[in-house]
């Protein structure tokens, strides 16, 4: 088994974002196993979007359908459809909590969507949210929502996307930076492994040269994650997809720090790695 040195601190709850759509639906899955692994409360989050109701309550506003055709934009309809939205989620929680066993609760709360978000999570907080959801009216995968929570959120957060072809290693790859905040990343992803789940390949951040003298990040994985295989430097989301889609792993743990996320657009690196991509401090 791949020995890992859990970082202290490790998730006290699982929050997840709900807005009824399938994507955020397989996301409370899966921060429901993750909660029933970690023991952790999970938390539930539905966002009344009040932008959009108050949008509805002018008499030019209008909706255009996926048929193309539009219609009035009501205020009570678009109330209606919330509190509808509501229930389907509780009823999802209720159900999932109760077959994984977890403690959960539901928070409904009105206002902006990323402001709502980032006032109930904190530092010791794992916040999931599913790759379509909240921008799927604007025809996007990632939209400027969920960006503005992943930079924003002080702690980890796990874009969640079911992999089309899942593999069975229960495999992990991580993005590290050189010298000691590589050994930060790596620590922080070896505390947030679920159940089964090993440090199988390493990336190096590929602007930075490695400091002179020792490598700190390879020692720890020599120590930590002996099996891992270190990869190529990637310098795009594509060269970073073509490496994930040989390799044996389901998820890929990146740091805010990392070049490959300064460097290129947030949304398009997530939308290439076809994988749940967690995004650590």
């Amino acid at each position: 088994m791949t020995e890992h040195t859990p970082e202290r601190g490790t998730p006290r709850r699982v929050v997840v974002l709900l807005d009824a759509s399938r994507a955020s639906l397989e996301a409370l899955e899966a921060a429901a196993e993750i909660a029933a692994h970690r023991r952790a409360e999970l938390l539930a989050i539905f966002v009344e979007e009040e932008a959009l109701l108050r949008c509805a309550g002018y008499p030019w506003a209008r909706e255009v359908g996926l048929s193309g055709a539009t219609r009035p934009l009501e205020t009570d309809i678009e109330e209606q459809r919330m509190r509808t939205r509501a229930e389907e989620i509780r009823r999802a929680l209720a159900y999932t909590g109760q077959r994984r066993g977890v403690h959960y609760r539901l928070e409904v709360c009105r206002g902006g969507v990323v402001r709502e978000t980032l006032s109930l999570v904190d530092r010791d907080d794992l916040l999931i949210l599913g790759k379509v959801g909240y921008a799927r009216a604007r025809g996007l995968r990632i939209g400027s929502t969920a960006r503005a929570i992943v930079f924003g959120t002080p702690g980890p957060v796990m874009v969640f996307e079911r992999p089309v072809r899942p593999r069975t290693g229960h495999g992990v790859a991580v993005v590290v930076e050189p010298g000691e905040p590589g050994v930060e990343t790596l620590t922080r992803a070896a505390a947030l492994l679920g159940e089964s789940e090993t440090l199988a390949r390493i990336i190096p951040d590929h602007t930075a040269p490695s400091p002179p003298g020792d490598n700190p990040t390879r020692a720890w994985a020599a120590r930590h994650c002996p099996d891992a295989q270190w990869l190529t430097p990637a310098g795009s989301p594509t060269a970073l997809a073509r490496h994930l889609s040989h390799a044996p792993v389901d998820k890929l743990i990146i740091s805010r720090r990392s070049a490959l996320l300064a460097e290129h657009n947030t949304r398009s690196l997530i939308e290439t790695v076809q994988l749940p991509v967690l995004v650590v401090p």
